[in-house]
Parts: C-alpha cells; structure tokens; sequence
C-alpha cells in the first residue's frame, strides 16, 4: 500500500514538474518574442469584434508584412492616437512604398473605421485565450502570485533533491549493488 502511495505521488510530481516546464518554455518563448517584436499580446477591451473576439478575451498575434495582408483578415494596426485596434480588413490600398493603406471594420460596427490605417507591418492574431483578463487579473493579486510563485521554486528544488537511499540490486545493471565498500584503513601505532 505505501509504495503504491510512493509511486502515485512520485508520478504525479513528475507530471507537475513536466507541466511546469512546459510552460515556463513557453513562456520564455512568448516573452522572447514579444521583446523582439515578433509577437504581440492583447487584451480584447471592446464588444466590436464580437463573435469573433469577446471582451476579456487574450491574443497572440504575429508580425506580417503589409503586404501579406488581404481583405477579410483580422490585424492589429496602431491608430493616430497609437493605440492597438484589432479589425478586421474591408480594404487595402498599395502605397506609400512597402507600406499599405487599410481600412478596417470592427465585426459588430455598422460603419468602417473613421481613419485609415497606414502600415509596413502589422499583427494578425493566430491563438486566442478565451477570458484571459479574468485569469491574469487573478493571478496578479499578491495573495495568488506570490504562492504560485512559491509553489513553482519549491517543485524546481524538490526536483532537484536526488532520491534518497541507495538503489535495489533490480535496478543496477549486471544485478550488483551500486555501493561500494567503505574503506578502511589501517593505522600502526607505535609503541
């Protein structure tokens, strides 16, 4: 009964240690990406995508030329304010150089954008995260960040505690021990 206990806990640490890692490369891969430009993350503040996007919802969304861009995609394009707008395309105009022209639309408007949006690049969401505000804002609190954060040291530290005890003869290869014989030593005395 116990060391059926032992192996349960022992595979359910492994499968959280796993799970963990995973998700701290992705992480690391998002946050990489994100500081290179590559990628960009969204919070959906607007109802005007919807039932596209809703609002709460999180993007991640890639960087593509202007001129990948066709009408019916959904991009992210900086406004004359600067800020992000994610609509979806219902026009595009070749020009300046590299750049494009593009009028956008928000899924539940009656009526385009009120101004144009010139660019060389843009965003185009590729993975959404259904209620990721809701998420993010909870993990945020002190009182859930920094115990999930305990958590993840303390599962990094359990891993890296080698298991205790010396190995079963099973599980040596040649079926011998791994232990090796204390050494002794031999002193003279003088007398």
């Amino acid at each position: 009964m116990v060391s059926g206990v032992r192996v349960g806990l022992r595979w359910a640490g492994s499968a959280l240690l796993w799970a963990g890692a995973l998700a701290g490369v992705l992480g690391l891969a998002l946050f990489v990406g994100v500081r290179s430009g590559y990628v960009q993350t969204l919070v959906v503040i607007s109802g005007s995508m919807q039932p596209t996007y809703h609002v709460g919802d999180g993007l991640v969304s890639r960087r593509v030329p202007a001129s990948a861009v066709r009408v019916g995609d959904v991009v992210s394009a900086r406004n004359a304010d600067g800020v992000l707008v994610t609509h979806r395309v219902v026009g595009v105009e070749d020009g300046p150089g590299d750049a494009r022209t593009l009028t956008l639309r928000g899924d539940a408007n009656s009526g385009d954008d009120p101004a144009p949006y010139v660019v060389e690049r843009t965003y185009v969401p590729v993975v959404t995260v259904p209620h990721a505000k809701a998420f993010v804002d909870v993990v945020r609190r002190p009182t859930v960040g920094i115990p999930l954060v305990v958590a993840a040291c303390a599962l990094v530290g359990f891993a890296l505690v080698p298991s205790g005890g010396p190995r079963r003869q099973d599980d040596v290869p040649g079926g011998g021990t791994d232990e090796k014989p204390a050494p002794t030593h031999r002193y003279d005395q003088a007398s």
